[in-house]
């Protein structure tokens, strides 16, 4: 039973920062939209999506640490002192019903009273929730494809294919259908297969002007090239896993957007005459709902339609010394949030916490008797305990506690002291 909760505990503590690291580029949001691509933003995305969603992953970005101080080393309050080194916000080891210290962003403890009962409550909870988003998207994705299916297959040597698409450049096959009465195009990866073979499909509105169609095409094409549809992909399975979390709401509503419109700048360039860019921004216009799907599909009408107009109207080729200031403020960007701190010891609250639990009988002087004893743990795992006898005299006692799992080890028996110690920092018990 303990070891399922300490993996619901662990999975909670990758939620919490999943939701910190995705909120902290969300607050910042508004400088990126200045500095940086659409596209640029989209891979600063997947530091929070992929980075957080993969242990292992969040690990190996841990050993980037070249700023003086990192992201990471603003949110990490302790470590759970596992291979990986993941915040633990939440207590890493339980060890059944009773009080607990939650950690907090710079280093405030907060008692929490966890009991068996009530974490099965959560657990049911969250798995309910997880079964019930993914029900819900899978049973919308079935109809989608299938009103897809109903399209006719553009043949390989078909005349819009080749001036809207360059396949030469995908590994995996690609086919196009046009659909009637589609309420917006959209693209799959690996939607349907062929002739045995796994394509990644293009869904087309047969209802659109010929030149729409290709411009259309051309933006769904692109989603493909630049790998949308596998990141989309893995920040849905994030968001369903951690749907507790509002951050990642918020910061999914972004991402998406960001998506869009880094397909729209990667069309832009790709188009040679600026009547077919002032084309795409009509046909944006008039296809564009702003409606999030929230879920795999990329779709052409999808999200933020407003900003995308806004965006495709204001487009131009940028010098290339603008180009290279991006990139360096995106270079900084990346390393201030990945690189973490390791092996951080839990709180003193937390090295207290575990010598009332352990519950030792300490080994007292049969020639004194204590009126009092007080108690005082430092970080990196040191416990000094002190004890004043009927006479007046203090003796003292060391410890050391493994603040990863709770294991008390004595140093020294008991010591008189000369004179009275200085009391700043103990607590006053009885332990």
């Amino acid at each position: 039973m303990n070891v399922l909760v300490n993996v619901i505990l662990m999975l909670c503590n990758m939620g919490i920062i999943a939701g910190l690291m995705l909120g902290g580029m969300l607050v910042l949001r508004p400088l990126l939209l200045r500095l940086l691509t659409a596209q640029q933003r989209t891979w600063l995305d997947m530091l929070g999506w992929y980075g957080t969603g993969m242990v292992n992953m969040f690990g190996l970005l841990g050993w980037i640490h070249i700023l003086p101080v990192t992201f990471r080393d603003l949110i990490t309050p302790r470590t759970d002192g596992g291979t990986f080194d993941l915040p633990a916000y939440l207590p890493a080891n339980y060890r059944g019903t009773g009080e607990y210290i939650m950690a907090l962003p710079g280093g405030k403890a907060v008692l929490v009273e966890l009991t068996d009962g009530v974490i099965l409550a959560l657990a049911l909870v969250w798995l309910a929730g997880i079964a019930a988003l993914t029900i819900w998207m899978w049973r919308r994705t079935r109809r989608l494809k299938a009103l897809g299916r109903q399209g006719e297959l553009l043949s390989d040597d078909d005349p819009l294919l080749n001036r809207a698409m360059s396949r030469r450049d995908s590994d995996v096959p690609v086919g196009v259908r046009l659909c009637q009465n589609l309420p917006t195009s959209f693209v799959y990866q690996g939607g349907e297969k062929i002739d045995g073979k796994r394509h990644d499909m293009i869904y087309l509105q047969a209802e659109l002007p010929p030149q729409r169609r290709e411009l259309v095409l051309r933006h769904e094409w692109n989603h493909l090239k630049l790998c949308h549809s596998w990141m989309k992909s893995w920040a849905n399975l994030v968001l369903v896993l951690w749907w507790w979390n509002p951050i990642l709401w918020a910061a999914y509503y972004y991402f998406c957007r960001d998506l869009e419109l880094a397909c729209d700048e990667k069309t832009l360039r790709d188009l040679e005459r600026g009547e077919q860019r002032k084309q795409y921004a009509q046909t944006l216009v008039e296809l564009a709902s702003g409606k999030m799907l929230w879920g795999e599909p990329l779709a052409f009408g999808e999200c933020g339609a407003v900003a995308r107009v806004k965006a495709v109207l204001a487009w131009h080729r940028p010098k290339r010394w603008i180009a290279l200031c991006r990139w360096c403020f995106f270079a900084l960007v990346f390393l201030f949030f990945v690189g973490g701190p390791k092996n951080i010891p839990y709180l003193t609250e937390d090295v207290v916490w575990n010598w009332k639990q352990a519950a030792i009988e300490v080994e007292l002087s049969k020639d004194w008797t204590p009126t009092g004893r007080w108690l005082r743990a430092e970080k990196d795992g040191d416990i000094t305990l002190l004890a004043k006898d009927t006479t007046g005299k203090w003796h003292e006692m060391s410890y050391w506690c493994n603040t990863w799992n709770g294991t008390l080890v004595r140093f020294s028996n008991w010591e008189t002291l000369s004179g009275t110690p200085d009391l700043t920092g103990f607590q006053q018990g009885l332990w």
